[in-house]
């Protein structure tokens, strides 16, 4: 007998075993039910009484949980528990095993009962359920004078895109970005950094707070004053990178990279030019850091003759602008770079 609407349920089988059942029951069938089924004639009307109580669902012929509704309780003296507890709250991520041995001795000190191994495995399974123990994915952070218990979720770990080799072959086809910090009288001001690893184009913008909002609006900066399309940017692995930024990414044509953790090598561009801003600009800088506007004020001038003036070795000692500008008209192009004597 093959009944529509429960080809997928897990006990299909047995539901349309009873259904058959029922049939024979209502023919007068008993032989066959007796000895094809081998079920007796209460137990069939049993499950015909639940199907008419169903108004006709066949879902409810299906076989119940045995399950007892009152279960033993699990019986432990709250002096263990709480041994138990600020044991592992104590030492995080010890086992069941090295904590019941140190109960053993806590017991006989107090003439209690020692409890098992599994017993203590269970006491703290049921800590995590009732979230007065970290669980998995969560790390320990404070318990207040109350014994309630704070924790911080670990982050898990995301899949990012590497670079992997990859090199560019006009301007915009990658950029490097990071961030580096100014301290004047106990005041810090945060610079976002970018630069354009075949055009050698720099920017930079001056904030109070390196959150990921800033870091946000940075990229839009970034784009509204690039002289090209930029697509592809590449990072480190800071918090101020991710959130708010990596929404705009995700929202822009834009690829992103990350860098390798620990390794600044891979974002070695943007490390120099960091230091060039660092070097020609901060280090001379005369005004007060602490106000920001003056300060991009400042940092624009100076990125102004970076980019329109300023000759670059790498460009065959031209500006980044110069360079992009010819690079749009190759025919055009001639190498006039010519190495000098650097004896001194």
């Amino acid at each position: 007998m093959r009944i529509q609407g429960i080809s997928k349920h897990l006990q299909r089988e047995e539901i349309e075993r009873r259904m058959k059942a029922i049939y024979l029951l209502d023919r007068g069938l008993l032989q066959e039910l007796k000895v094809v089924m081998n079920v007796s004639r209460s137990t069939v009307y049993g499950w015909k009484k639940r199907f008419k109580a169903s108004g006709g669902n066949v879902l409810s012929l299906a076989p119940r949980s045995r399950a007892p509704k009152n279960r033993r309780q699990r019986e432990i003296d709250p002096q263990q528990m709480a041994f138990i507890r600020k044991y592992r709250l104590a030492r995080p991520g010890i086992g069941k095993t090295a904590i019941q041995s140190e109960l053993k001795g806590y017991c006989q000190q107090r003439g209690l009962k020692a409890v098992s191994e599994s017993t203590v495995g269970r006491v703290i399974a049921d800590l995590k359920a009732s979230g007065r123990l970290p669980g998995r994915g969560l790390r320990h952070v404070v318990v207040d004078g109350n014994g309630r218990l704070y924790c911080k979720k670990i982050k898990p770990r995301q899949k990012k895109m590497r670079r992997n080799g990859y090199q560019p072959q006009e301007p915009g086809d990658l950029m490097q970005m990071d961030s580096l910090h100014a301290i004047q009288d106990k005041v810090k001001r945060f610079m976002l950094t970018a630069v354009d690893l075949k055009g050698r184009f720099g920017f930079s913008y001056s904030y109070d707070r390196l959150n990921s909002r800033n870091a946000s609006d940075f990229l839009d900066k970034l784009i509204q004053v690039a002289p090209f399309t930029i697509r592809r940017l590449q990072t480190d692995n800071g918090n101020e990178f991710e959130k708010e930024f990596a929404a705009a990414i995700r929202a822009s044509p834009i690829v992103h990279f990350h860098t390798y953790p620990r390794h600044p090598q891979s974002n070695s561009h943007i490390e120099r030019f960091n230091g060039t801003i660092r070097s020609q600009f901060l280090n001379h800088y005369q005004g007060d850091i602490e106000d920001t506007a003056a300060l991009n004020r400042d940092l624009i001038d100076y990125l102004i003759w970076y980019n329109f003036t300023k000759p670059h070795r790498s460009l065959g000692n031209l500006s980044p602008m110069k360079y992009y500008v010819q690079s749009k008209r190759p025919h055009r192009l001639q190498s006039k770079m010519y190495w000098t004597p650097t004896r001194y």
